[in-house]
């Protein structure tokens, strides 16, 4: 999925369209906000003037590539802050552009985010950040902090949350972090747009607000549906961890795979989940809940750039650290 190409960004004078009408004026500027994932980065000459990256991970298989993206940029990239752990930030400590912190000291990108940090190294142009709520927020607090205006006191502590998935969301982040896990592109600006007003002390745009509770009704259907599939989640009773799998391939109704885990992980130390992408193409999950279990998934499977609670696995990389013949006939089908 390419977050860089939605119908709408905030840009310097507040949310334009692509036909370059205004959605709304604002009274403050931010910065062009755009969404990414590893590996999957706009080309340098779509990003527009100084660029800070932020949430986003070197990809994991080919991190080099996204160090030829960075040189491309060359002294347009102001900054890039992550706090996914990936043995290519050896090559980065000498360069004051790259504020790469570890997860157990970092446990969401937000808290990084510091009005020291924005004066040192802004103002940027664009921020291109992760599309989960961790990033969002992100995106969201940069632009305050650019614009000299208040973070609101929820924001980093729920970015936690959503990052981690311990602990309790204040209202307010429950609300958004469900939008967006029922949500798209569009939802992502207009979470933007909402933390933005909120600052301002500002009422929630007409647009942002329908669109965040038309996401949150379809997360809500979502979770129902998804209390249906678990009830399909099978133990892998041939191997001595304590696992399940469930396969969601050919489900035709929206899902959550997030409360899938989260539900699954409260019982079990092992949840490997069959799903599809929007591509259609096969993806294997496997979670855990390292507090309950004691595993971290990045050791497990000798990874990088994941959080140690959720990995993406390749089919081998599964059965040969989970060898059950359960698994190996699911991944037949």
């Amino acid at each position: 999925m390419g977050f860089h190409q939605e119908e709408v960004f905030w840009g310097e004078r507040g949310m334009r369209r692509k036909s370059g009408r205004l959605a709304k004026p604002m009274s403050h500027s931010f910065p062009e906000v755009r969404f990414s994932r590893p590996g999957r980065q706009p080309h340098p000459a779509d990003l527009r003037g100084r660029v800070a990256v932020m949430d986003i991970s070197f990809d994991g298989d080919h991190p080099d590539r996204d160090l030829i993206w960075a040189e491309q940029l060359g002294e347009r990239l102001v900054l890039w802050i992550d706090h996914h752990d990936q043995l290519i930030w050896e090559k980065l400590t000498d360069d004051s552009r790259f504020v790469l912190v570890p997860r157990i000291d970092a446990p969401a990108c937000p808290p990084l985010i510091t009005q020291e940090l924005v004066d040192k190294h802004g103002p940027v142009d664009t921020l291109l950040c992760h599309g989960d709520l961790d990033g969002v927020l992100s995106a969201a607090k940069w632009s305050l902090l650019q614009a000299g205006l208040p973070c609101p006191d929820w924001l980093d502590p729920d970015s936690v949350v959503a990052d981690s998935r311990m602990g309790e969301f204040t209202p307010r982040g429950a609300r958004l972090d469900e939008a967006l896990r029922g949500g798209n592109d569009a939802t992502r600006r207009a979470i933007v747009a909402s933390v933005l007003a909120e600052a301002q002390g500002e009422e929630e745009p007409s647009y942002a607000k329908s669109n965040i509770d038309r996401a949150q009704g379809r997360h809500q259907v979502a979770i129902r549906n998804t209390n249906t599939l678990m009830e399909s989640a099978t133990f892998l009773d041939d191997i001595p961890e304590d696992a399940v799998v469930v396969d969601i391939r050919h489900n035709t109704t929206r899902a959550d795979l997030t409360h899938l885990l989260l539900s699954l992980q409260k019982v079990h130390d092992w949840v490997v989940v069959f799903a599809r992408g929007k591509n259609q193409t096969d993806k294997i999950l496997v979670g855990t809940d390292p507090a309950h279990s004691g595993l971290d998934l990045r050791s497990e499977f000798d990874l990088q750039g994941f959080a140690p609670f959720r990995v993406h696995v390749s089919p081998h990389a599964l059965v040969n650290r989970l060898p059950s013949r359960t698994l190996q006939r699911y991944l037949r089908r």
